[in-house]
């Protein structure tokens, strides 16, 4: 009798096991799915940017001419323009990357716009950037948190957009004085 006690027990215990075994897995693939759902859930598609409601501003001619030289600007404008596509690629790179654009957009302001109000504009546009890389490289950041992150770096690249138009706008105006 003894024997057939230890049998049952030992399949009452491989049972156990087996079962143990079959509740890990099941949860395993529920916590992939659930992973799954949550990268669906945010996933930044070309409509939801295009729903930010901001003003847009583009390089004056003027403006355009003075930039061209700024070569790490013209970078940067397209990567904004790919953000405005729903390309977040360059954000979701090495942080290394974005720490040098911005170091080498700093150090390289043409002459003839350096002044405190583009260097004030250029470092509000670097923390949005900054502040939306770490949102968009945070696991646990919801879809608004990302928009609401895209909307403060779009409406920071166009203030300074905006303030390079007003800085090339009143050293002409000064320049058009000065010759009357």
């Amino acid at each position: 009798m003894s024997k057939l006690h230890l049998v049952i027990f030992r399949f009452f215990l491989v049972a156990i096991l087996l079962s143990n075994i079959h509740c890990r897995n099941t949860e395993d693939e529920t916590l992939a799915t659930k992973q799954e759902t949550q990268t669906e859930l945010t996933r930044i598609t070309p409509q939801d940017i295009t729903d930010i409601k901001y003003t847009e501003y583009v390089l004056s001619d003027l403006a355009q001419k003075e930039v061209d030289t700024w070569t790490k600007f013209k970078e940067l404008s397209v990567e904004v323009e790919n953000l405005k596509n729903g390309n977040l690629s360059f954000f979701k790179d090495d942080k290394t990357i974005l720490q040098a654009l911005i170091a080498d957009i700093k150090n390289e302001i043409p002459e003839s716009i350096n002044s405190s109000s583009i260097i004030v504009r250029l470092s509000v546009l670097e923390t949005a950037m900054y502040k939306f890389d770490e949102t968009i490289n945070l696991q646990s950041s919801s879809k608004e948190a990302i928009i609401k992150d895209i909307e403060n770096l779009l409406l920071a690249y166009n203030n300074c957009v905006y303030q390079i138009n007003k800085v090339i706008e009143r050293k002409s105006q000064k320049d058009y004085r000065n010759l009357n």
